[in-house]
């Protein structure tokens, strides 16, 4: 291993929070994540040679830390770019069936839009014919994540493992805790619930707090004046196929 490549590597792993960026790995792009979090993934949860599967590759950040930890990638999404060659144009509509890969992966590395969060965002990327998940209904979006873990598990090794990153999406904009209504959400419960349901078992939940700085001081005292409580982090869950 070349000096270069351990101090990128040995820098990964320096700060415990996962929540600021390195412009080293990724593209400039709505919800991207830190290249931290999917590298102690990586550490923890594969090993070198290890083939990576990455159902929405959105900025690219697991392509490019695999790169770095030795590990391959198979990269797809709805919008792809000439900078990004190994990104392979995909539409996911599990219901079909259709399955982008020959070869099984030890490891799915997926990170979904957060329900509407960046609907607005995404809404560019995606066409009437191949819309952005982000911009379906409760109900249809539950349908793709079952259909899709379902699929997963039907084509993947009894040893794969996935790594599923999202964050609750609560009824909480304007809203005081107390009169959230549940029915307008997604928590990490529900995703939970739906890998049991399509034959995952998870054996992992770590938590990855977002920076405090995403909110003023000003806003944080107006949200506890009117007792909004907010988002303050994801949750990566590992799950292995049962």
């Amino acid at each position: 291993m070349t000096s270069k490549v351990y101090h990128v590597k040995s820098s990964l792993f320096h700060c415990g929070v996962f929540h600021w960026g390195d412009e080293r790995f990724g593209d400039d792009w709505p919800g991207s994540i830190p290249a931290q979090l999917v590298a102690h993934t990586l550490f923890y949860f594969t090993n070198p040679g290890d083939l990576v599967f990455d159902p929405m590759a959105g900025g690219c950040v697991v392509s490019d830390v695999c790169l770095v930890f030795e590990r391959k990638c198979k990269s797809f999404d709805l919008a792809t770019r000439d900078n990004r060659p190994e990104v392979r144009y995909h539409h996911w509509d599990p219901q079909e069936g259709h399955w982008p890969a020959t070869r099984k992966p030890d490891l799915i590395f997926f990170d979904p839009p957060y329900y509407a969060k960046k609907e607005k965002e995404y809404k560019g990327m995606a066409s009437e014919k191949t819309p952005s998940i982000s911009s379906y209904p409760k109900g249809k979006y539950e349908e793709f994540f079952k259909s899709f873990f379902l699929l997963a598990h039907q084509n993947v090794k009894n040893t794969t493992r996935i790594a599923f990153l999202n964050a609750d999406w609560r009824d909480f904009q304007s809203t005081p805790a107390l009169k959230e209504n549940p029915n307008n959400s997604i928590t990490i419960f529900d995703y939970h619930r739906m890998l049991s349901q399509t034959g995952w078992e998870a054996t992992h939940r770590i938590e990855c707090p977002l920076s405090s700085e995403r909110m003023t001081g000003n806003q944080v005292q107006k949200m506890q004046e009117r007792r909004i409580l907010g988002t303050v982090g994801r949750t990566l869950i590992i799950a292995r196929r049962s």
